[in-house]
């Protein structure tokens, strides 16, 4: 895969690279038996674009509408029912919206397809494995595959077969900022993160149909997606995208989000996460909010605001610290915890 560097890059020059946020590989390559929760959702009113620059945006999906669960599984290619025709996969991935499974050829640094399996629509095999993602994902540096081609069974050979031609694929980190999710608990605060990198993902390719040696049929497929990534989270948390073709096909739509997240306020505990204790006084404040905890430990702690805007940060390892929220207006703000084992968020007033 490709890389290059495009003119984003001019548009964050008040930021050294050294200060750019990045998605490293180090919670993105999959293992056997990891289970992603996504929750569809309603598309009505969604805005792609958020606020704010590129180099500091604000994605309030807070308000987002689910439409139904859907989740993603992560199994031993040579537990499937066709491993056999994808010999050189480290990895399959299953998903309850549909049957059959993905396959995947995983180094330390990237995620690259073989194909797809299924028992009730033709399925996908690749000439050669391509590059879907590789870490570290930076913005402003495109990631691009060039070409992949491939066939579709059943017919995927002879004079009358399907193949898969004029495939291309880029990744392009165009934008990177704070992002809100839905409450993973009814009635709580929006899921909030911070240095989330949304990715611009497009792939095109063709489809044709063979009869007696010759192209009968070509459909033009696009796909046009995309993706927010968080560092500290496994795959992307919300997926926005639509796939057209030039067959009559319509657009299909899709839109989800990670609707369980591993050390989240709902889910402390997952994954070794626990929910660390810590009280704020006095709330509401009105000069100084002052954060005490229980132990002493390495930790960050963030001040946002209600629409997911970061309003300052601190490192603590100690028994207390403070915010002077002296200046900011009134209104509801929430005070975010997180160390190498512990997550927890309370909401606080100031007034």
């Amino acid at each position: 895969m490709k890389r290059t560097i495009t003119l984003m890059s001019l548009l964050i020059s008040t930021f050294s690279f050294s200060q750019l946020p990045m998605i490293t590989a180090a919670n993105q390559m999959p293992a056997f038996g990891d289970t992603i929760f996504y929750s569809d959702a309603s598309t009505f009113a969604f805005d792609i674009a958020g606020t704010g620059p590129v180099n500091d945006k604000v994605w309030d999906y807070s308000g987002l509408t689910p439409t139904g669960p859907v989740s993603f599984w992560y199994v031993d290619p040579t537990t499937t029912p066709e491993t056999a025709n994808y010999p050189q996969a480290t990895i399959a991935m299953g998903n309850s919206a549909a049957a059959g499974y993905e396959y995947f050829e995983n180094t330390a640094s990237t995620v690259s397809r073989w194909g797809y399996s299924s028992p009730t629509q033709p399925s996908l095999y690749y000439d050669n494995a391509w590059t879907r993602y590789s870490f570290p994902i930076t913005p402003g540096i495109v990631q691009n595959v060039p070409s992949y081609t491939g066939t579709m069974g059943p017919f995927g050979s002879g004079e009358d077969s399907t193949t898969i031609a004029n495939g291309s694929y880029s990744v392009n980190p165009d934008a990177y900022g704070f992002l809100s999710l839905p409450p993973l608990i009814f009635g709580g605060q929006p899921e909030i993160f911070d240095s989330v990198i949304r990715v611009h993902v497009l792939e095109n390719f063709q489809i044709i149909l063979w009869f007696s040696g010759a192209p009968a049929l070509t459909v033009n497929v696009a796909d046009d997606f995309y993706v927010w990534f968080d560092e500290e989270t496994q795959d992307p948390i919300v997926i926005y995208g639509t796939t057209t073709d030039d067959a009559g096909g319509g657009t299909q739509t899709i839109l989800r989000y990670q609707s369980a997240i591993p050390g989240t306020a709902s889910t402390a505990g997952i994954n070794g996460l626990t929910k660390e204790e810590f009280s704020v006084f006095p709330n509401p404040a009105t000069d100084k909010l002052a954060i005490t905890f229980e132990n002493e430990k390495d930790r960050v702690v963030t001040l946002f605001s209600a629409d997911g805007k970061k309003i300052e940060s601190q490192s603590n390892k100690g028994l207390t610290m403070s915010f002077d929220v002296s200046d900011l207006p009134s209104g509801v703000y929430m005070v975010k915890v997180r160390s190498a084992t512990d997550f927890s968020v309370k909401r606080v007033v100031v007034k």
